[in-house]
Protein backbone atom coordinates (compact mmCIF):
# COMPACT_ATOMS: atom_id res chain seq x y z
CA UNK A 1 0.00 0.00 0.00
CA UNK A 2 1.05 3.49 -0.56
CA UNK A 3 2.18 6.15 2.01
CA UNK A 4 -1.03 7.38 3.41
CA UNK A 5 -0.89 11.06 3.92
CA UNK A 6 -3.92 11.68 5.70
CA UNK A 7 -6.91 10.11 7.19
CA UNK A 8 -8.94 11.39 4.11
CA UNK A 9 -6.65 8.23 2.08
CA UNK A 10 -8.20 5.72 4.82
CA UNK A 11 -11.60 4.45 4.09
CA UNK A 12 -11.73 3.24 7.99
CA UNK A 13 -12.19 6.91 9.02
CA UNK A 14 -14.68 7.23 6.54
CA UNK A 15 -16.24 4.35 7.60
CA UNK A 16 -16.28 5.46 11.32
CA UNK A 17 -17.55 8.90 10.65
CA UNK A 18 -20.64 7.41 8.38
CA UNK A 19 -21.54 5.11 11.38
CA UNK A 20 -21.76 8.04 13.91
CA UNK A 21 -23.66 9.85 11.18
CA UNK A 22 -25.86 7.41 10.28
CA UNK A 23 -26.72 6.47 14.14
CA UNK A 24 -27.12 9.86 14.95
CA UNK A 25 -29.00 10.69 12.22
CA UNK A 26 -31.46 7.57 12.61
CA UNK A 27 -31.98 8.35 16.28
CA UNK A 28 -32.96 11.57 15.36
CA UNK A 29 -35.52 10.37 12.82
CA UNK A 30 -36.95 7.81 15.10
CA UNK A 31 -37.42 10.56 17.98
CA UNK A 32 -39.05 12.76 15.42
CA UNK A 33 -41.52 9.97 14.73
CA UNK A 34 -42.25 9.47 18.81
CA UNK A 35 -40.55 6.39 18.95
CA UNK A 36 -38.67 5.89 21.93
CA UNK A 37 -35.88 3.43 20.62
CA UNK A 38 -32.46 3.58 19.82
CA UNK A 39 -30.85 2.28 16.80
CA UNK A 40 -28.30 0.58 19.30
CA UNK A 41 -31.15 -1.25 20.45
CA UNK A 42 -32.70 -2.41 17.20
CA UNK A 43 -30.48 -5.72 16.72
CA UNK A 44 -31.97 -6.94 20.07
CA UNK A 45 -35.88 -6.09 19.59
CA UNK A 46 -35.10 -7.61 15.56
CA UNK A 47 -33.29 -11.10 16.56
CA UNK A 48 -36.15 -11.92 18.90
CA UNK A 49 -39.21 -14.01 17.06
CA UNK A 50 -42.62 -14.98 18.58
CA UNK A 51 -41.53 -18.02 20.50
CA UNK A 52 -38.95 -15.98 22.14
CA UNK A 53 -34.88 -16.85 22.36
CA UNK A 54 -32.90 -17.52 25.36
CA UNK A 55 -30.57 -14.02 26.21
CA UNK A 56 -27.13 -15.74 25.12
CA UNK A 57 -28.57 -17.10 22.05
CA UNK A 58 -29.59 -13.37 20.67
CA UNK A 59 -26.00 -12.47 21.89
CA UNK A 60 -24.46 -14.86 19.56
CA UNK A 61 -26.70 -13.90 16.76
CA UNK A 62 -26.42 -10.48 16.88
CA UNK A 63 -22.58 -10.77 17.19
CA UNK A 64 -22.59 -9.06 20.71
CA UNK A 65 -21.52 -9.46 24.19
CA UNK A 66 -24.19 -10.86 26.69
CA UNK A 67 -23.54 -7.76 29.02
CA UNK A 68 -24.14 -5.27 26.64
CA UNK A 69 -27.42 -7.45 25.01
CA UNK A 70 -28.56 -7.97 29.24
CA UNK A 71 -27.91 -4.22 29.42
CA UNK A 72 -30.22 -3.33 26.03
CA UNK A 73 -32.80 -6.44 27.08
CA UNK A 74 -33.19 -4.29 30.64
CA UNK A 75 -34.23 -1.14 28.80
CA UNK A 76 -36.24 -2.83 26.61
CA UNK A 77 -37.90 -4.83 29.77
CA UNK A 78 -38.75 -1.30 31.37
CA UNK A 79 -40.58 0.00 28.52
CA UNK A 80 -42.67 -3.04 28.57
CA UNK A 81 -41.25 -4.12 25.24
CA UNK A 82 -39.75 -7.20 26.28
CA UNK A 83 -40.49 -9.92 29.09
CA UNK A 84 -37.80 -12.46 30.02
CA UNK A 85 -39.23 -15.44 31.60
CA UNK A 86 -36.46 -18.68 33.62
CA UNK A 87 -37.02 -21.50 30.83
CA UNK A 88 -38.45 -24.46 32.30
CA UNK A 89 -36.90 -26.85 31.12
CA UNK A 90 -33.15 -25.26 31.87
CA UNK A 91 -33.70 -23.21 35.13
CA UNK A 92 -29.75 -21.29 34.49
CA UNK A 93 -31.63 -20.06 31.39
CA UNK A 94 -33.73 -17.00 30.69
CA UNK A 95 -35.85 -17.05 28.05
CA UNK A 96 -37.11 -12.99 26.32
CA UNK A 97 -40.15 -12.50 24.49
CA UNK A 98 -41.71 -9.79 22.75
CA UNK A 99 -45.05 -8.11 24.62
CA UNK A 100 -47.78 -7.40 22.17
CA UNK A 101 -46.46 -3.83 22.31
CA UNK A 102 -43.05 -4.67 22.03
CA UNK A 103 -43.97 -7.06 18.18
CA UNK A 104 -46.69 -4.04 17.27
CA UNK A 105 -43.48 -1.49 18.15
CA UNK A 106 -41.23 -3.31 16.29
CA UNK A 107 -43.12 -3.81 12.99
CA UNK A 108 -43.81 -0.37 12.87
CA UNK A 109 -40.06 0.66 13.25
CA UNK A 110 -39.23 -2.23 10.54
CA UNK A 111 -41.25 0.87 8.50
CA UNK A 112 -40.03 3.29 9.18
CA UNK A 113 -36.22 2.02 8.59
CA UNK A 114 -37.43 1.25 5.32
CA UNK A 115 -38.37 4.72 4.74
CA UNK A 116 -35.46 6.29 6.18
CA UNK A 117 -33.15 3.83 3.94
CA UNK A 118 -35.19 4.87 0.95
CA UNK A 119 -34.22 8.64 1.60
CA UNK A 120 -30.68 7.68 2.28
CA UNK A 121 -30.49 6.11 -0.96
CA UNK A 122 -32.28 8.44 -3.05
CA UNK A 123 -29.57 9.73 -5.26
CA UNK A 124 -28.47 5.67 -5.91
CA UNK A 125 -29.85 4.05 -8.86
CA UNK A 126 -31.15 0.16 -8.36
CA UNK A 127 -27.18 -1.16 -9.63
CA UNK A 128 -25.71 0.80 -7.48
CA UNK A 129 -27.28 0.39 -4.44
CA UNK A 130 -26.87 -3.47 -4.89
CA UNK A 131 -23.54 -2.80 -5.69
CA UNK A 132 -23.44 -0.81 -2.32
CA UNK A 133 -24.54 -3.56 -0.57
CA UNK A 134 -22.83 -6.10 -1.73
CA UNK A 135 -19.52 -4.68 -1.25
CA UNK A 136 -20.43 -3.42 2.46
CA UNK A 137 -21.87 -7.19 3.21
CA UNK A 138 -18.52 -8.19 1.85
CA UNK A 139 -16.37 -6.03 4.00
CA UNK A 140 -18.40 -7.08 6.77
CA UNK A 141 -16.85 -10.89 5.86
CA UNK A 142 -13.49 -10.23 5.02
CA UNK A 143 -13.51 -8.33 8.94
CA UNK A 144 -15.62 -11.51 10.69
CA UNK A 145 -12.66 -13.87 8.83
CA UNK A 146 -9.50 -11.93 9.59
CA UNK A 147 -7.49 -12.65 12.67
CA UNK A 148 -5.56 -9.76 13.56
CA UNK A 149 -3.60 -11.49 16.64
Amino acid sequence: MNQVKNNEELAIFHLDNLNKLLRNKANQYLSAQGIDVRIEQLPVLFSIPDEGLPQQQIADEIGRDKSSVLRTISNLEKEDLVCVTTDMADKRKNCVMLTPKGRALARLIKDKIVNLEKVLFNSLKSPEHDRFMQVIKSIGNNLQNIHII
